[in-house]
C-alpha cells in the first residue's frame, strides 16, 4: 500500500469550482451546520475572489481537494478573524480537521494574531468537543444564527 500524502494549500478563485463542486456534491444532511456562504460556483467565486487579508486554504489527500478552513474577518475589519471548517464526509473522523486547528493557530502565531473565535451549531457535539479540547471557551449565542461562539487566546 502506498501511502497518502495530506497537504494543505491555499486556495484562491481557481479553486472555485472544485471547492463548489466538492461542496454540492455533499449530503446536505451532512453539511447542514457549514452555513457561510452558498456552494454554487458563483458565490465560492465571489469569496474567493474578495478575499485580500482572509485566508482560505484547501485541504489536498494525494492531490484530491477533501476539504477546506478559512480564517476570515480581517476583509470585513474584524481584528479577530472567524475559523471555519469542512470536511468530505468520507475523510471526517481522521484528524484533518484538528490538522487544520493546528494549522490555523501557527497561522495566528506568525501574524501575531492574539485571538480566534468560530461559532458552532449547538448540536454538532463533536465539533463542540473538539474545539473546547483545543482550549476554546464558550463565550455565547450569535442570536442571528443560533451558533455558540467560542474563543481561544492564543499564546
Amino acid at each position: 500500500m502506498i501511502p497518502s500524502e495530506v497537504e494543505i494549500r491555499k486556495i484562491n478563485i481557481a479553486q472555485s469550482k472544485e471547492l463548489s463542486d466538492l461542496l454540492l456534491q455533499s449530503d446536505r444532511e451532512y453539511s447542514k451546520y457549514f452555513i457561510p456562504f452558498e456552494f454554487d460556483i458563483e458565490s465560492v467565486s465571489k469569496v474567493l475572489e474578495k478575499a485580500v487579508k482572509d485566508m482560505y486554504y484547501g485541504i489536498y489527500v494525494n492531490s484530491i481537494l477533501v476539504g477546506f478552513y478559512m480564517l476570515r474577518g480581517w476583509d470585513a475589519g474584524y481584528g479577530i478573524p472567524s475559523y471555519g471548517v469542512w470536511i468530505a464526509e468520507n475523510f471526517s473522523s481522521k484528524g484533518l480537521s484538528k490538522l487544520t486547528l493546528h494549522h490555523a493557530i501557527s497561522i495566528c502565531r506568525i501574524n501575531k494574531v492574539k485571538k480566534l473565535m468560530l461559532k458552532v451549531h449547538p448540536d454538532n457535539i463533536i465539533a463542540k468537543k473538539i474545539y473546547e479540547d483545543f482550549g476554546f471557551t464558550f463565550s455565547g449565542v450569535d442570536e442571528k444564527i443560533g451558533h455558540l461562539v467560542y474563543y481561544k487566546n492564543i499564546k
